[in-house]
């Protein structure tokens, strides 16, 4: 048994350090590709100084975000006519995301949003693109993912 690990050891060692003819390199798969399930908000507005948490409810909170290489689709839930929800809302974006930078945008447009957070398993975003409360002023709001697949 000891003589067929160390051959096996061996065997993989001498693989491992083999050349690859070809010189192709394994494309490095941005962290960002996945699918994701916003399960929080933190709305900051600007009216008033505060914070407020905003939790998706309903058929909402199966919405997904499903990043590919170079595309994000978006898949919004509703109730059907038996009362349960179903994908029913589609979209297709084109995306960059500068992981440097960690900054993500859309369809090249001046909506940039801050990455705040990426792991395995949470994206964290951060963006101030749109007036919430109506005072004139974009308030800040950051989202929470989770990674569902």
């Amino acid at each position: 048994m000891k003589k067929l690990f160390l051959a096996l050891a061996a065997f993989s060692a001498i693989v491992s350090c083999s050349s690859d003819d070809n010189n192709s390199k394994k494309e490095e798969v941005s962290p960002i590709v996945g699918t994701w399930n916003q399960y929080k908000a933190d709305v900051y507005t600007t009216s008033d100084n505060k914070t407020k948490a905003v939790y998706p409810s309903g058929c909402e909170s199966e919405n997904t975000f499903e990043y590919n290489k170079t595309e994000v689709n978006t898949v919004g839930h509703s109730l059907n006519k038996d009362g349960a929800c179903v994908p029913s809302d589609y979209h297709n974006a084109k995306y960059t995301y500068d992981q440097n930078a960690k900054k993500l945008w859309y369809n090249n447009s001046n909506r940039v949003y801050k990455v705040n957070k990426l792991t395995s398993t949470e994206l964290v975003t951060e963006d101030n693109t749109e007036d919430r409360d109506g005072d004139g002023m974009n308030d800040v709001v950051i989202r929470y993912f989770r990674r569902v697949k």
